[in-house]
């Protein structure tokens, strides 16, 4: 998919700012040190959600397994446009990283929000 740059610009910046967030409340947990797989996994969302009509991405990494190679990770996207704080799209993955690696394993689905 071909995205405008200042759309591909916010919402890299969206999600930047939610993975940093997200290291926040992963150093309560043990999750600190695996920016890598995050990155990597999220890059892998991108790749695969519908993006159109987004003005804000939010991934939230709601769970993290370590793999005898790597982690496992589920993230949930949510997906606003200018209008509302209502996600207009919603999708659920699962994907196992190690390090800054293409995911061995991804799954992506779509959330019914009934939006």
């Amino acid at each position: 998919m071909k995205y405008s740059n200042k759309v591909v610009t916010k919402i890299l910046s969206s999600a930047v700012l939610i993975v940093l967030a997200g290291q926040a409340s992963a150093a309560q947990e043990t999750w600190s040190g695996i920016d890598t797989e995050i990155s990597s996994c999220v890059a892998a969302v991108a790749d695969h959600a519908n993006y159109s009509d987004a003005t804000k991405v939010r991934h939230a990494v709601v769970g993290v397994k370590e793999r005898i190679v790597g982690y496992k990770l589920t993230i949930e996207t949510s997906l606003f446009d200018e209008a509302s704080d209502i996600a207009i799209r919603e999708y659920a993955t699962s994907c196992v990283v190690n390090g800054s690696n293409v995911p061995v394993e991804f799954s992506i689905s779509e959330v019914d929000n009934g939006a």
